[in-house]
């Protein structure tokens, strides 16, 4: 073989090698058992992309808050943390508070999580909420909920607007309320 020819089929294998080495790396954010990370650069910094996170907030003399997804996106230079399939743990009375939403925005810098889509809320005593959208303050440890809220406990169900819910204290504000509350025989049913 000529010199030329070996010098074509090694440039050759090279580029077919780098051809295969990007394919591989393309496609390792697609599938179930793929890598859990892929870095996008965007004109606000670096994100990373993860699959199937757990993120804990720490702050020292504080309980830990938890925040488990499907996915999420962070913007490193913003602290910005974007979720979906979203199952946050609060700490704070009862075994603290579990809340599920299909999306959450959660500020790290400031503390702050945003349920723009909404979410249920509930904790082990059985007391829960439904929101439309709702804010979280993971330094107050209080929901806020400008909108329409439900909320339904041990015998009782009770509807109203502008909810604040201070979960360390077990504390819960709402205007316009409507109450129902259950007869002593359902309750009987329930034990």
């Amino acid at each position: 073989m000529s010199r030329r020819r070996i010098l074509s089929l090694g440039a050759l294998l090279a580029i077919l090698g780098g051809i295969g080495l990007l394919a591989a790396v393309s496609t390792m954010e697609q599938g179930p058992h793929d890598a859990v990370w892929k870095a996008v650069e965007r004109p606000d910094g670096p994100e990373l992309i993860l699959r199937e996170v757990e993120v804990r907030e720490i702050r020292e003399g504080e309980p830990q808050s938890r925040l488990t997804s499907d996915r999420v996106s962070y913007l490193l230079n913003a602290r910005r943390l974007s979720a979906a399939g979203v199952t946050l743990f609060l700490p704070g009375i009862s075994n603290g508070i579990v809340v599920r939403a299909p999306k959450a925005s959660w500020d790290m810098e400031a503390g702050t999580i945003l349920l723009d889509e909404g979410g249920a809320a509930g904790n082990a005593a059985g007391w829960s909420a439904i929101v439309a959208a709702a804010s979280l303050s993971l330094p107050n440890r209080e929901m806020s909920a400008a909108g329409n809220v439900r909320l339904s406990g041990p015998g009782l169900q009770v509807a109203g607007d502008n909810m604040v819910w201070g979960w360390r204290e077990g504390k819960l504000a709402l205007s316009n309320t409507r109450t129902r509350v259950e007869s002593p025989r359902a309750l009987r049913g329930m034990r």
